[in-house]
């Protein structure tokens, strides 16, 4: 929890919560409640080398403010634009374009709607980076491997992209053709036989 967390650095630090509202009130350039001894905390503050001069923050004391105050901000959450790229929603169609029409012989649809793929695709860029012409280009190449075989055992558009395993972690195929993709691994099934007579 972050209040430990902050009593555990005070501790650690051997600063007390009233010497740290000290440190608050005058990096804010506030004057501190009364309740609090305020002569008595400074002299205490300058003992330890957190304040110096004329009540001056010390390069310590403004660490240790700026430490704690990351654990106060509130991070902006990113949106679907901002991990996934601008137009997301056009890119993630042109991925579904890739794939075949129709069943695979699973049974499953090869084509997942868009709208399901946008958390998936979310997922994909938090965890990976790798761009658009990559993703298209890897894709290709796992559907050509597979449509020699009529897209037997072929993932769906989704699966591809993420699936969770029994585990309840993820993986993602998509991320193993892009790093092939990358590397020029290209998979090439075909093999030529040649008739002896």
């Amino acid at each position: 929890m972050v209040m430990d967390e902050i009593f555990n650095t005070l501790i650690q630090k051997k600063i007390t919560p009233n010497q740290l509202y000290i440190l608050h009130c005058l990096k804010g350039r506030t004057v501190p409640h009364s309740s609090v001894n305020i002569s008595l905390e400074i002299e205490r503050l300058k003992e330890g080398d957190w304040v110096e001069g004329v009540n001056k923050l010390t390069p310590k004391s403004i660490a240790l403010l700026e430490s704690l105050d990351a654990y106060f901000r509130k991070s902006k959450k990113k949106t679907n634009e901002d991990i996934i790229g601008q137009n997301y929603m056009i890119k993630i169609k042109a991925y579904v374009e890739l794939f075949p029409k129709g069943n695979l012989p699973s049974g499953k649809p090869a084509k997942s709607n868009p709208k399901n793929l946008e958390s998936s695709f979310r997922w994909f860029f938090e965890n990976f980076d790798y761009d658009w012409d990559t993703i298209y280009g890897a894709t290709k190449m796992y559907l050509d491997k597979y449509e020699k075989d009529n897209f037997k055992y072929m993932r769906t558009s989704q699966y591809f992209v993420r699936k969770q395993n029994p585990d309840k972690s993820f993986d993602s195929e998509l991320a193993n053709y892009c790093e092939m993709y990358l590397n020029g691994d290209i998979e090439d099934n075909t093999h030529f036989s040649e008739r002896v007579v």
